[in-house]
This record gives structure tokens, sequence and C-alpha cells, in this order.
């Protein structure tokens, strides 16, 4: 659905609810009307421009992301959670496949898991059998 297209649906009133006009009262009431239905018109014409606005920075927005993703993974690492920055590296240890992981804000790549568990799964470097600057890291095709 376009935003143009969205309106408030018009709820008809219940004979017994309605105010009966007649003409002369209708064409009174119609300098009330003006001031309230021109601010709503207004109103209603920016909220069309605001959302149009708001597509517009989501569609920016989303094609940085895109454009950050491609970037990553030309570099052969996967961002796990976008909201906190978690990042694997696909490695193996002694043939196994696992994941180096690394936090945005961390210094240094110092922890790991299994290949598809968890972030909270992490445990420090140190707990690998084949932990050290030897350790193979895949760049390829996969693990």
């Amino acid at each position: 659905m376009n935003a143009a297209d969205w309106s408030l649906d018009v709820v008809p009133r219940s004979d017994r609810d309605s105010k009966w006009f007649t003409l002369e009262q209708a064409n009174r009431s119609l300098v009330l009307l003006q001031r309230i239905v021109g601010e709503m018109v207004r109103e209603y014409g920016q909220l069309l421009e605001r959302l149009e606005e708001a597509r517009q920075q989501l569609v920016t927005t989303v094609d940085n992301l895109q454009t950050c993703l491609e970037e990553l993974d030309q570099i052969g690492v996967e961002l796990r959670d976008f909201s906190r920055g978690i990042v694997d590296f696909p490695s193996r240890d002694q043939g196994r496949p696992i994941s180096l992981s690394w936090l945005y804000g961390e210094e240094a790549v110092s922890h790991w898991y299994e290949r598809h568990a968890s972030f909270a799964c992490r445990q420090p470097i140190e707990l690998l059998r084949d932990h050290g600057s030897k350790m193979p890291i895949s760049t390829g095709a996969g693990p």
C-alpha cells in the first residue's frame, strides 16, 4: 500500500446517533468546519510527507547495511548480531569447525565457540586445543 493511498476509514453513524441538519444549519457550520477540516487536510499532508521521508531513510539505511554485509562477505567473516556487532571468523580446531568470535569494541579476537553455537557459548581462546598464531583461519568456501 502506498502512503498516499492510506486514509482513515469513515464509519457511518447510525440514524439513532445522527444529528439532522437543515441546509441553513449546514451552511452556518461551515465557518467552524473550514477551520477543523483545513487543519485535518494540512496534518494529513504532513503525515504523508513524513511517511515518505521515513520510507526514503529506511531504504537508504537498508542499502547501507547491505553494502556493509557484502564487504564482510568479501572479507570472509559473518556478522552474527547487528545490534552488538558480533563477528564470526570461520576456523578449525584439530579439524573440527569452530568460530573465532569478536565483539565490536574488543581489542582482539579472544573467544571462540562451536561453529553454530550461540554467543552465550563463547569460551576464551586459551581453552582451544590448537590456540595461537598457528591456527588456520578459513577464508574460502567453508569449514
